[in-house]
């Protein structure tokens, strides 16, 4: 979900060249593996559960206002060609469903097993931004890769209060996909005039500042008074059975 900090930082040809050219297979191998994971061992609780869409919309407002704003910008803007526009959809589309399964779903599962409430959230959202430093390893920018896992954790958090306050995964996919999907879809415009070698440009070390106000909207979602409101998940999937 961080894709939008990713390219505000610099990073832009690379991304989009990886997206925009072609199925990237990796991505949809490991959505493959871990369907095969989850029905070898048969885990249904980690978040497959159905929701409802009026009271989820209301919880997701102030992301839904980024994704009309990336919306607006994209239709002033002009899509790109029909074959990059359907593999930059693809592709989001198994970036958000690898993306939120794993670490939304199975990992926060297992951290809650073995760990309270508050102390799962963390370690799954900080695991969650360091993956992304590993970005460097391919892209070869370190820092725009450090830039990237900042934001990463913070959006990392408002993905984690929607499924705590949904219940589901379902909500989560659906919005970590757009939110990859239009950005890069404005950065085939903007990347098309950068050089990869240029350093990056000042603003691009306050890009986390960019997903702040859902970090802290996070932090509003899971105040004990809205945790209060989701208890009945423990009967399902034991997300608050050990405790806050």
């Amino acid at each position: 979900m961080a894709t939008s900090v990713q390219i505000t930082a610099g990073d832009q040809r690379s991304v989009v060249q990886l997206v925009s050219q072609g199925v990237v297979w990796p991505i949809v191998m490991a959505v493959l593996f871990l369907a095969a994971i989850l029905v070898s061992f048969r885990w249904t609780d980690i978040g497959f559960e159905p929701f409802q869409i009026a009271s989820t919309l209301r919880l997701m407002w102030l992301p839904l206002l980024y994704l009309i704003t990336f919306s607006g910008i994209v239709i002033v803007l002009g899509l790109p060609p029909l074959q990059k526009l359907v593999f930059i959809v693809i592709n989001t589309i198994f970036v958000g469903i690898s993306e939120e399964v794993m670490f939304r779903g199975i990992l926060f599962s297992g951290l809650r097993s073995r760990f309270r409430f508050w102390p799962s959230i963390w370690l799954s959202c900080g695991i969650f931004g360091l993956i992304h430093v590993l970005n460097a390893v391919q892209t070869g920018n370190w820092t725009a890769s450090t830039l990237q896992a900042i934001a990463a954790f913070q959006t990392g958090l408002i993905l984690m209060a929607l499924r705590v306050r949904t219940g589901s995964l379902y909500p989560v996919i659906m919005l970590h996909a757009v939110w990859d999907c239009l950005p890069l879809l404005i950065a085939t415009h903007v990347a098309n005039g950068v050089n990869e070698d240029q350093p990056l440009p000042a603003y691009a070390y306050l890009a986390p500042l960019f997903v702040t106000p859902n970090f802290l909207y996070a932090l509003y979602l899971l105040r004990a008074k809205g945790l209060a409101k989701v208890r009945h998940v423990e009967s399902r999937g034991g997300l608050l059975g050990r405790g806050a």
